[in-house]
């Protein structure tokens, strides 16, 4: 009698199927990872915006509800300063005094670097867009405004702008996302 031999295994077709299937997967992991982690990294900036506000309205208690100066309509900008200490605090009523006193050293980005708080008078009427740097981030890349947040004093946000408030103690926070357009946030 003749044996017959069976064909155990898989076919080449076969293992190349299953290649073609894992690199696809592989492809697709690899593509959609930065977009998590940008997501990720967009939604702890967020959190942060909320952590300035938090910090504004501390800083107004402990002010009988006053902001920190802004100069008329020039803009302030500040970031933590290495050469702050408790013998050498930035002035009263500066937003250099806000950032020492209620946000510190590690406010920073989730990559590392530490925010810049850029404070403006929103002198628009109420429900009118604020001019100048504070809504132009919708249009620049995330590269252009990196770790900047924009405050404007006498402001409300309506979507992802802000807008003038007829309190002259509110504050809109505006900032550019990494991945999601423009993010303002302002206390209720």
């Amino acid at each position: 009698m003749k044996k017959r031999y069976s064909k155990e295994g898989f076919t080449i077709v076969e293992i190349a199927l299953v290649l073609a299937m894992a690199g696809l997967i592989f492809l697709m992991v690899f593509v959609a990872l930065p977009a998590v982690q940008r997501t990720q990294r967009d939604a702890e900036r967020r959190d942060d915006v909320g952590t300035l506000l938090t910090a504004i309205q501390k800083y107004q208690n402990n002010n009988r509800g006053a902001l920190p100066t802004t100069n008329g309509t020039s803009e302030i900008e500040t970031s933590w300063n290495n050469s702050w200490n408790d013998s050498n605090k930035p002035n009263e009523g500066t937003w250099g005094r806000l950032y020492y006193s209620f946000l510190g050293k590690e406010f920073t980005d989730p990559r590392g670097n530490n925010y810049t708080i850029v404070a403006k008078m929103c002198s628009a009427n109420a429900g009118s867009t604020c001019s100048g740097n504070i809504n132009s981030v919708e249009g620049k890349t995330f590269e252009e405004n990196a770790y900047k947040m924009y405050i404007a004093v006498g402001a409300i946000c309506d979507g992802s702008k802000a807008v003038g408030s007829s309190n002259p103690r509110k504050v809109a926070i505006v900032y550019k996302m990494e991945g999601a357009g423009a993010y303002c946030a302002s206390a209720q």
